[in-house]
């Protein structure tokens, strides 16, 4: 008996206790801007998953911040395994609306500057029979929104006869920010002499590149349909047309009325 228990105490001394795996890590954590726009922005985080045995990423919980105030968050499913002793990369992408009505919108192109993004939250890791909940945090920088505005650019005219003229009025929408924005469209009236001699809608859904201006044309006519025989003749003699060019241009949670006026001066016949 005493020998028995002297083997069993060699075996119990001989079983070594295997160590705990280190912990999943995600390391060289990075926030990119992929986009963004009047009201929204686009985000993705990136990261090196690392795990000492075979583990796997589920799910994440996230928080998106703008100055300092959390916009949006929830749950999102992960699917991303890594085999033991190495790595893999981790993606994340979020888009939130940052604006939520066109004061707010006002407000920041008056402001201007920047804003304070931040991605953070947690990524659910399952590593043997133990899940670890591993942070993420990055933020960035971004630039405030700024309105688009209208602008008279130029007008190129030509008379055509004794009772015919045509005129193109090109009018520019500015984008100030360093992305593209759309716009959904452009409204306009076109008066000469007091008489309206068209209408319509250009620029519908177009867009404009970032830090430049979009350019869109609008081509008119003056001729005895818009001014009659008699009076069509007179004003092209002149060589002078008082007009006017009244509307509204629309984009995201934002409109901007505009009235332009002036004269063409005809040239001879094209």
């Amino acid at each position: 008996m005493r020998c028995v228990a002297v083997l069993l105490c060699v075996a119990g001394c001989q079983a070594e206790v295997k160590p705990d795996a280190k912990a999943p890590e995600l390391k060289d954590q990075e926030l990119t801007v992929l986009s963004q726009t009047l009201t929204e922005v686009n985000l993705k985080l990136t990261g090196k998953l690392e795990c000492a045995e075979a583990c796997s990423a589920t799910r994440a919980k996230f928080e998106l911040v703008v100055d300092g105030n959390v916009v949006s968050g929830g749950d999102a499913q992960v699917s991303l395994s890594v085999s033991g002793g190495t790595s893999a990369v981790w993606t994340f992408e979020q888009t939130s609306r940052y604006v939520k009505d066109g004061d707010e919108l006002k407000a920041m192109d008056a402001r201007g500057g920047s804003l304070l993004t931040a991605l953070r939250g947690k990524l659910f890791v399952t590593q043997g029979n133990k899940t670890h909940e591993l942070d993420f945090a990055r933020s960035r920088e971004v630039r405030v929104p700024r309105l688009p505005h209208v602008k008279f650019q130029e007008l190129e005219a030509g008379r055509f006869s004794e009772d015919e003229a045509g005129v193109t009025f090109h009018i520019g929408v500015v984008n100030p920010n360093p992305f593209e924005i759309r716009i959904a469209q452009i409204k306009y009236d076109v008066s000469v002499t007091g008489k309206k001699i068209a209408d319509g809608v250009i620029g519908k859904a177009e867009r404009v590149s970032p830090s430049s201006t979009g350019v869109f044309d609008l081509e008119t006519h003056v001729d005895a349909a818009t001014h009659g025989d008699a009076d069509v003749k007179k004003l092209i003699k002149s060589k002078v047309l008082p007009y006017v060019i009244t509307g509204e241009m629309t984009a995201e949670l934002f409109s901007e009325t505009f009235e332009f006026k002036g004269d063409v001066k005809l040239n001879t016949s094209k």
